[in-house]
């Protein structure tokens, strides 16, 4: 009886021990994929077999690791026809694990003709499926000369604000992009934008380098991989599966890459949105990294909360060509002095109160008056003031004006943006397309230089060169001034001053 009775108090110590234990394995199992795997967004949860915090993968042969998961595909938004559309995107990568993501400026930036109005945020959670949008984010650091931008979630899919600190985003562990010597492997991994939805891998080596100043001899790290134009902001890793470049569209030396340009808006003002118009480039090619050195100091002021962004491109160092005498000078004080005076449901133009104005009342229209003043190279000077403004006007100088109503336009806008562009028989084709100047947004008096000289167009503020190209369609012709709008119509521009300089 006691030899049974030991046996049985025996055996109940032997389960109530291994229940114990099992109890214990159980709540160290639970605590610890707790830990590695943290609750996820509501966007997650409609995916039960993906919320598990996404981890780096490591190839077949256990030596390079491969982190797709920390790679995401970037969504810009636009309104198009009063509806938020897709109008372009990019991939960025998680840099850290409160929801930094980096990515290339120009994926994240408005400009003049396509503004963002939102930008979202689809994950990787595996590699055969296309990723769905979760988070919405905002733009904290860019550098549009480096073209490198840091975001930061701020919204799940639905509005709810995101609390960085409940959640763990699989961010990439960076690397030392100094160390990358000739010949060292690069796995390139974004979301192509051609060829597929899915999160897509290419291999290469570093093939050189590429110097820009003020970057040093490490400005680009050139590579073997043709790199889809959808990678652009996406990540390069080394075998250690460590962040070392960001592939770069703009810069990269690919511009005759391009392979498919989406057309979204009517940017020529000619009421057809068709191939005239600037569109959305979508699908290209790269062959060339910013080293994530130059993403540091970006990197490290949003972690901080630093916000800041630097939208002006750098400015060309060419001079204003230089011409001989004053050929023509007009400070409009007399109103009979051969410069065009026209009035009608669209606007007017003429001269008034001792300017030329150009009033544009139609929205996408655009306005002009010449002087009558034939010549084929020629420097301008002259003053410009927006009288009332439309936040978005344009206003600038034609030269060559034909017969036909064909003319070389060089115009600045409202918001800071510089162009010049052509209207050849009434069809327009953007010779320079907008780019943004520090010094040009505003309704401020501002002295402005347009120069046609032989075959070269430039636009500067004063006295320093903006933007040029080169044209030969039209050799002479008229000089003028012009005006126009986008969205809203009621601009009102006043020139003054306008002095016209001739070859030596």
């Amino acid at each position: 009886m006691t030899k049974r009775i030991k046996a049985l108090v025996g055996l109940a110590i032997f389960l109530v021990a291994g229940c114990g234990l099992a109890v214990l394995l159980y709540y160290w199992g639970t605590m610890s994929f707790a830990r590695r795997f943290p609750t996820p967004s509501p966007i997650m949860l409609s995916k039960p077999e993906d919320t598990a915090e996404p981890q780096v993968t490591v190839s077949s042969f256990g030596k390079k690791v491969i982190p797709f998961q920390s790679v995401v595909l970037v969504s810009a938004l636009i309104r198009q026809n009063g509806s938020l559309v897709e109008g372009w995107t990019g991939s960025g990568t998680f840099v850290t694990s409160a929801g930094l993501i980096l990515t290339n400026a120009h994926v994240v930036l408005s400009d003049k003709t396509y503004p963002i109005e939102a930008l979202t945020i689809s994950p990787t959670f595996r590699a055969d499926e296309k990723p769905v949008p979760a988070y919405y984010a905002k733009v904290i650091q860019a550098d549009e000369a480096l073209d490198l931008a840091v975001l930061k979630i701020t919204h799940d899919i639905n509005g709810q604000p995101i609390d960085p600190a409940a959640f763990k985003f699989p961010a990439v562990s960076l690397g030392n992009s100094d160390a990358l010597s000739l010949g060292d492997t690069l796995t390139i991994l974004g979301y192509p934008g051609i060829g597929g939805e899915t999160i897509t891998l290419t291999t290469g080596e570093v093939a050189g380098f590429s110097s820009e100043s003020p970057y040093g001899n490490r400005a680009f790290i050139k590579t073997s991989a043709t790199i889809a134009g959808g990678n652009s902001g996406g990540l390069a890793s080394n075998d250690a599966g460590e962040l070392v470049g960001i592939p770069t569209q703009l810069g990269s030396g690919t511009e005759a890459g391009i392979v498919d340009c989406r057309t979204l808006a009517d940017t020529n003002r000619d009421g057809v949105i068709n191939e005239y118009d600037t569109c959305v480039p979508t699908g290209g090619f790269i062959n060339s990294l910013r080293p994530i050195k130059l993403a540091l100091p970006l990197i490290e002021a949003a972690k901080r909360g630093e916000e800041k962004i630097v939208t002006n491109m750098p400015q060309q160092q060419n001079p204003i060509p230089e011409m001989g005498g004053d050929l023509y000078f007009n400070d409009f004080s007399n109103p009979a002095s051969g410069w065009t005076a026209q009035v009608d449901e669209d606007g007017s133009v003429g001269i008034a109160s001792g300017m030329y104005v150009i009033q544009v009342n139609t929205p996408k229209m655009v306005l002009s008056g010449t002087s009558g003043y034939k010549a084929a190279d020629i420097v301008v000077d002259f003053s410009a003031r927006v009288l009332q403004s439309t936040g978005g006007g344009d206003y600038g100088l034609i030269c060559r004006y034909q017969p036909d109503g064909s003319y070389y336009a060089l115009e600045v806008s409202e918001d800071g943006y510089a162009s010049i562009w052509k209207n050849n028989s009434g069809r327009i084709n953007t010779l320079v397309d907008w780019e943004y100047f520090d010094g040009l947004a505003g309704t401020s008096e501002k002295r402005l230089t347009a120069a046609c000289v032989g075959n070269q167009l430039g636009l500067g503020l004063n006295g320093n060169l903006l933007i040029s190209t080169m044209d030969s369609d039209f050799a002479t012709g008229d000089t003028g001034l012009i005006a126009g709008t986008w969205e809203r119509g009621g601009l009102i521009v006043g020139f003054d001053n306008f002095k016209i300089r001739g070859a030596k």
